[in-house]
């Protein structure tokens, strides 16, 4: 089914079935091609796709192109479901630019152009995201309280969630004494993904690395992708690639210390908890596989968490010393037994 509706809907033979990352892809002939939902509206998409011709256009290299069908279409139905085809780049990548290096040079390219597209505009919007968050998990926390019967995952729900509420309010704290987010100037936000972490970047082969997917772009600070890429460093204990990434970065953008001051506020934001939270319990009673999942993710969650913070502790007071010496990371946040 998946190669006749390729074949009927782009006129192309799928030769060979991939899967990049959580993507369905296929080679035909010795173009690569990748598949993604359709979650946006077309406003999202041109602007998106007008980002990579400006990227590209600019020199970054590997950028995905988007395919339209025989009918001249953006999206087309592929096995049940309204989808976009990207072909990645056939040239090999001769930059020899490493992940941070690329990622610099993208944030130096897109920087000021700002989308009308209000979804796709973080900039300068970081505490009303994370307070609206926050919210929905308080309001998640007294539902659950009042229920007579608890499973598992709602009573490390219930155990957690106040530790955790004070981790986001102190992550919101910093976001407005040490990074000033309300002081940031109009229209510096760049080109940045939705969360960028090491491998974001998809690769068909030894020869076609860091292709770059439009979809996954969004307007924001340049302490967004930095941020989240060192957030995945320290929960999955990286901290070769950390080095690496940051002094690569570096070699094309430099460190202000308010940058480091949004990065630090990133990372004592708990996002893995609050998305976990959020995807349980809108999705509840729905996949008992993924119950069992979730309950997985939680305690692998809180085994690192100590661990993680020790990173995230280290690394602000050697970036920002003079505010890592105050009560932010002093006191103590343990809440395992």
């Amino acid at each position: 089914m998946f190669e006749k509706n390729i074949y009927d809907q782009y006129g192309l033979y799928c030769d060979e079935k991939y899967q990049f990352g959580q993507y369905e892809g296929f080679r035909s002939g010795s173009r690569f091609y990748v598949l993604m939902p359709s979650l946006r509206r077309h406003d999202h998409l041109w602007v998106q796709l007008e980002w990579a011709e400006r990227l590209k256009g600019r020199g970054v290299p590997q950028i995905a192109e988007l395919v339209t069908d025989t009918a001249g279409n953006m999206v087309t139905r592929v096995d049940g479901v309204q989808q976009l085809l990207f072909q990645l780049p056939e040239e090999e990548d001769r930059s020899g630019l490493s992940e941070g290096e690329a990622l610099a040079m993208m944030h130096e390219f897109g920087d000021g152009w700002v989308p009308e597209v209000n979804d796709l505009h973080l900039y300068g919007r970081w505490l009303s995201f994370w307070e609206t968050r926050m919210e929905q998990l308080e309001a998640f926390h007294h539902t659950i309280d009042q229920r007579l019967q608890k499973t598992a995952f709602d009573q490390q729900f219930l155990y957690t969630f106040p530790y955790y509420l004070g981790r986001a309010e102190t992550a919101m704290q910093w976001l407005v004494e040490e990074g000033k987010e309300h002081t940031l100037p109009p229209f510096h936000g760049t080109v940045n993904h939705t969360r960028f972490k090491p491998g974001a970047w998809m690769a068909a082969d030894e020869n076609r690395t860091q292709v770059k997917l439009p979809l996954s772009f969004v307007y924001d600070h340049p302490a967004r992708d930095v941020g989240e890429c060192l957030r995945y460093c320290y929960e999955q204990d990286d901290l070769a690639f950390e080095t690496e990434f940051l002094e690569a970065y570096a070699r094309g953008q430099t460190f202000q210390p308010q940058m480091w001051a949004l990065v630090g506020a990133r990372l004592i934001f708990p996002l893995t908890y609050v998305e976990l939270m959020e995807e349980h319990y809108l999705n509840e009673g729905t996949n008992e596989d993924r119950t069992k999942t979730d309950e997985v993710q939680f305690e692998q969650l809180l085994e690192r968490e100590e661990r993680y913070m020790q990173r995230v502790s280290q690394c602000l007071r050697d970036t920002l010393p003079r505010s890592a010496e105050g009560h932010w990371f002093m006191r103590d946040r343990s809440f395992v037994q």
